[in-house]
This record gives C-alpha cells, structure tokens and sequence, in this order.
C-alpha cells in the first residue's frame, strides 16, 4: 500500500516536472519570437485566430516577386542556375532585378558600370535562366533618388538636386533628362521580354532646391508635388514610347502625404501603378485605414512590397525570420481586409542587399533564403502551425533541425539548399560573437584587462588567467570560423564581397580576441612589476 502510494506521489512529480518544462519552452518561444502582445497586430490577430482556423484567408494576388539587390554583394552567374529553380519551387512568380551599376551600360554610360559588372551575354543568360524557370524579369532602375550609384561620380557632380547630397537627380536639368532617356534605352534593350518595369522614385524631402528646379516653381508656378509628380510622368512616356505595352511601377510614399486633388487619377493609372510598401511588423502601424480608403478611391489597382531581408537594420547579417514573417502576416490582413475594394496586382518581396550604395552589406541572400521561403508559403494561402518549426520549409530546403529556422537561439538548421553553409556558418559566428561580447562585458576583463592595463603590461595574472581562460580556443575557433566562411562565399560570391563581409564583421572581432589574446600572454609572461606611479614606467 506504501509503495503504491509512494508511486503515486512520484508520478504526481514528474508530472508537474514535465508541465514545468513544457511551460518554460513556451515562454522560451515567446521570448525570442520578440511578439509583442500589446502590439494592434497581436491584438486582432488573437481576436481573428479562432476564425483564422477554419477560413483562413488565402489571397487572390497573381504575381509574387522576389527581390534581388545587386547594389551589394552580386551573385556569380553559376549561382543564378541554383537560385531561380529554388525559387519556383518556393512559390515566385517573379524577379525584380536591381542591377544598378551591376549593369553592363555602354557608350556615354560606360563609367556608370562597376569595374565587376555582369556583361550583356550574363544578362542575357539571367534573363534565359528565369525564363526558363517560370519567372518573369522586371528590371529596377531608380529614376529620381537612390542614384548614388551614378550621382556619385565627378562626371554626375552637376546632375544632383543637391550639390552635396550624391541621391536624387535634378529633374528640370534636361541633361539629366537625356542621361535617364539612354539608360531606360539600355536596359529595355536588354530585357526585349520584360512586361513591368519599376523606376523607384520615392518621395524626396528636398526635390525643388537647386536653382534650376527653383526657378521652374517660380516660371511656371508650380508646387513640389507637381514637379515630383511631372517628373514621374516624363520618365513614364520615355518608358511607353520606346515600349508602350510596359507596365511601369513607382513607389508609393509620394501619395501618402499629397493632396487628392492634385493627383489626376485618369492620367496616373494610365501610366503607372503604385507599389505600397512596408517593411515593419505591422503594417497598420505606419497605413491606417485613411490611406487605403483614400487609395481605393485613386487607384483601381494597387501593387504591395513586403520583406524577407535587409529590413531589419543597416549593420545586420543575421536574419529574424520572425519580423518577416508577422511583415507578411499583416500585409495578409491587409489583403483581406480591402481585397473588395482594390485590385492587388501583385506583391514584391524585397531584399535590400545594403540600404544605399555608401553603408555596409546587410542579410546575404542564403541568409534571407528561410524566411523567403515561409513568407512565399503564406502568400500562396498555406496555414502552418503557428507553434511548431516550418517542417515544409525545412523538408523544402533540405534541413536537418527544423527548429533551427525559427531562430539561432533554436540553433542551426543545418540546410543543404545552395548557399546553405553560408547560413550556417554565419550562425556559427554570431554565436561566438555573442561569446565574445559577453567576455568583453565580463567585470574581471573590464576591471583588470582595461587598456590601460594591457598597455603597461600591469594587471593581476591569477584574475587574468581565470578570465581570460576561454580566450585560446575561443581564438582558435574564430580562425576556422573565418576560413569556413570565406570558402563558403567564394563559391557565391566574388573575392570582393568576401573580403567586404569579413572587415565589416569578422575582423573588428578578431582584433579585439587577439588584442586579449597577446595581453593575456604577455602579462602572464611577467614574474615582476615596477614601483609606481605606474604612469612613469610606461
């Protein structure tokens, strides 16, 4: 009677063990799922969730785009062969193909090109490789700001709206005007099947300041928004004339702020279609219902562009599938919510490779790849567990820890899709980033390993033996991190672009490991010390 008693008083233990673990696992997820329970987002989706299990919304959205930043670590063309397929099966239906001075320009442009842009057979073979794979090409050419890329050069000096500010061209400048004209010549020329063009053009804070468009506002009396909406419409009918079937996407920002009035609604659907874009959590954040009641009134058809990289910060190399995939979320809610009151032609996912041509490269493409693949998967209507790791993804890109795609802190997923080892080993190095910087925050390496210490040689080598233990294989470990990951890349990716990615990231590291490294030697080498003030001994 005892024993079973007893029995039952140990299963009563385990029991509640096991609910204990099963409760910090859950909080766990939270917790690095960054969700924000107070967010409007959280709040309707839980309000929806029960709905959201038998109807979920599946979206009537045709075109799926992906898009592929080369402003920043350009593929090699080998690479192209691997990636459309991959995308295809992911569920796109397109890519928006950001060349900029990737592009092989020729004649009065030849300057404008990368001294490692594709030529004109690469972008023919790009263009064969897509075509081959289902997917159409839309090219993506900034035709008013993000023209660093040329703005940049001496030549350009006199084509900026600002002198100092290498960004937007000046549209009452008809050199400017010329120099566009030849570059949408080129790059249709060169994409003869493409049926949709995107010419950027963001809505620019300091449009009008230079003399010339200054003086345009005064001659002819118009507003800002006139000479930014003039301008999207001389680049619109170069576009139509050298190919009038085109259809020609710009970005919508400009609308958000205008006047209704001043928008001539027949002419501007005539010519473009705005993309509406956001890359937050919550879309509604940032467009309330005022913007899309005023938009399905302008615009009859509407593009959206969401993300799955480089949205996330500047500095940032590795991915939060997370962000991305609440980003989708929401634009689905958005779908849903005015699908009867606008036609959505489409929707880019965007992949900001670096956030202009001057900062530093962010989520590498494989790093993106996971969370691109589960965006495209919501996209196209399928409703995964909301707890559980994306095993369709995982089975999808061939990895062994499905876990590991929801976050590093699950881990690596260990996936074998092209550029999988770069995921991996980029993982890899975030962790023993994150280890070093506990190290350096640590109070005995703060305390007695300062500069000034490792300067004069002048510290206490037992509390620096003891602080500094992990610092050997820590190095060495970093030194096989470093080759893994530059093997890795150069199969992607050129030399340059290797070398970019390590002095932006591995090497500030490695200085600062081997910076202890030396000190902790050296001081350990030392039997003696002077007498002080240290200061005169230095």
């Amino acid at each position: 009677m005892k024993f079973v008693f007893k029995f039952k008083i140990i299963a009563v233990f385990i029991a509640l063990f096991l609910c204990l673990v099963m409760l910090i696992y859950y909080l766990k997820l939270l917790e690095n799922s960054n969700v924000d329970i107070n967010s409007p987002l959280f709040k309707r989706t839980q309000i929806k969730s029960n709905k959201a299990i038998q109807t979920h919304f599946s979206p009537n959205i045709t075109e799926r785009i992906v898009h592929l930043d080369l402003k920043g670590a350009p593929p090699k063309l080998s690479y192209y062969s691997q990636l459309f397929p991959l995308l295809r099966k992911m569920g796109a239906t397109g890519v928006l193909m950001g060349y900029e001075d990737m592009f092989p320009y020729s004649g009065t442009l030849e300057n404008i090109s990368s001294l490692n842009a594709y030529t004109l057979a690469d972008v023919k073979e790009i263009n064969n490789l897509a075509k081959q794979n289902r997917l159409k090409v839309v090219p993506f050419i900034p035709l008013l700001d993000n023209m660093d890329f040329l703005l940049k050069l001496e030549e350009f000096i006199d084509y900026r709206e600002v002198q100092n500010f290498p960004s937007v061209i000046c549209p009452s400048y008809n050199k400017a005007l010329e120099l566009l004209e030849t570059i949408i010549d080129q790059v249709l020329d060169a994409h003869l099947e493409s049926e949709i063009i995107h010419v950027g053009c963001n809505a620019v804070p300091h449009l009008g300041r230079c003399d010339r468009c200054s003086n345009r506002i005064i001659t002819q009396k118009l507003k800002k928004n006139q000479l930014f909406l003039g301008h999207i419409h001389v680049v619109t009918a170069m576009i139509k004339r050298k190919r009038p079937s085109i259809q020609v996407l710009v970005w919508d920002d400009f609308f958000r702020t205008a006047d209704p009035n001043e928008i001539p609604a027949d002419s501007v659907n005539a010519s473009f279609q705005p993309v509406v874009w956001w890359y937050g959590k919550d879309v509604y954040d940032e467009l309330g219902p005022s913007l899309w009641n005023l938009y399905s009134h302008i615009f009859p058809n509407l593009w959206l562009a969401s993300a799955y990289k480089g949205a996330i910060g500047s500095y940032k190399y590795i991915s939060d599938a997370n962000h991305y995939i609440q980003n989708h979320k929401s634009w689905l809610s958005i779908m849903d919510e005015y699908h009867s009151k606008i036609n959505f032609q489409g929707i880019i996912l965007t992949g900001w490779q670096r956030y202009d041509h001057f900062a530093v490269l962010c989520e590498l493409l494989p790093v993106g790849i996971p969370a691109l693949a589960m965006s495209l998967r919501l996209l196209q209507g399928y409703q995964d567990s909301a707890l559980g790791p994306p095993l369709e993804v995982a089975k999808m890109l061939q990895c062994e820890q499905p876990y590991g795609l929801m976050g590093t802190a699950f881990g690596s997923p260990k996936c074998k899709f092209p550029g999988g080892d770069i995921l991996e080993y980029l993982n890899h190095f975030h962790q023993l980033d994150q280890e070093i910087s506990e190290l350096l925050e640590d109070p005995q390496v703060k305390g007695w390993l300062s500069d000034y210490n490792t300067a004069s040689n002048f510290s206490n080598p037992t509390v620096v033996k003891v602080a500094l233990i992990s610092i050997d294989e820590i190095k060495a470990e970093l030194e096989v991190v470093k080759e893994q990951i530059s093997h890795s890349m150069l199969k992607i990716y050129y030399a340059h672009t290797v070398q970019e990615w390590l002095a932006t990231y591995l090497e500030p590291v490695e200085k600062k490991v081997l910076h202890l490294w030396e000190a902790k030697h050296r001081i350990l080498e030392r039997t003696v010390w002077p007498r002080g003030p240290l200061i005169d001994a230095l």
